[in-house]
């Protein structure tokens, strides 16, 4: 699905990410993990549109989108949440999860000035798609909530569900688990597999590796900007490389 070939990204004289090779199958939960600093972000902004690669090549079903801007990414079929909260706040579940439709929305000012019927008639399929979503994922009786009233790991996943809306092929996360304590990171983890079981394909990074360990069928280990490491969670888990930069000794079999 997605091909990342010996990507790099400098900022002037620092090298954040060094000729990075990913290579992400339909279907699967692809994990990145490393310790702080290591490039995952950087890595996952180069992906998403928000830095442009300084060396390599990205393409997303055959297609190149190297360098490409982040809404050029999301019209692609890639998704993405970010590791701080971005949800409107003051608006309801509903309102933030039509933003993800906005791409969609084929009327245009005329359209929306004169309540023309085509206009009333998206408008009208658009709720109807949101409804749908948000009972999909367990949200719907809270859909005329403020944001900011839902509970700390319902924002976590309201935010997962509006990049969903987007229509994406490809959900990028980043630290979604961040913050949740360990009832709101499971309840995540199950999210997360019927998302994936319904045929969206995953990639994340995460701090939470126990996490990490239990819901990925692939792990890539980043270290100071270089893929380390890269299988199953046991394979990456007994690897002597990951063990000294990350994992520590008591991930040892």
């Amino acid at each position: 699905m997605l091909y990342a070939e010996e990507v790099s990204v400098r900022f002037g004289g620092l090298t954040a990410v060094d000729r990075v090779s990913l290579h992400i199958v339909p279907d699967e939960i692809h994990a990145i993990i490393g310790p702080n600093g290591a490039g995952k972000s950087t890595f996952f902004n180069a992906i998403s549109g928000i830095n442009k690669p300084s060396e390599g090549k990205i393409t997303f079903q055959g297609k190149d989108i190297t360098g490409l801007k982040q809404h050029q990414v999301a019209q692609m079929g890639i998704g993405r949440t970010f590791q701080n909260i971005k949800l409107f706040g003051s608006m309801t579940v509903m309102e933030n999860v039509l933003c993800g439709y906005h791409q969609h929305v084929k009327s245009g000012l005329v359209h929306d000035l004169f309540g023309l019927p085509s206009q009333m008639r998206e408008e009208a399929e658009l709720l109807e798609r949101c409804k749908e979503l948000l009972a999909r994922v367990e949200l719907y009786d809270k859909r005329m909530m403020k944001a900011n009233n839902l509970p700390y790991g319902e924002q976590r996943k309201l935010e997962i569900v509006r990049a969903m809306a987007t229509g994406p092929k490809l959900l990028m996360l980043d630290e979604p688990a961040a913050g949740m304590n360990p009832s709101e990171t499971e309840e995540l983890k199950q999210f997360i597999r019927k998302i994936n079981a319904e045929g969206l394909t995953i990639l994340l990074i995460e701090h939470d590796v126990k996490m990490v360990m239990s819901l990925a069928d692939t792990i890539t280990v980043l270290d100071h900007g270089s893929k380390i490491a890269e299988g199953s969670a046991d394979e990456v888990k007994n690897d002597e490389k990951v063990i000294e930069a990350y994992l520590g000794k008591s991930y040892r079999r």
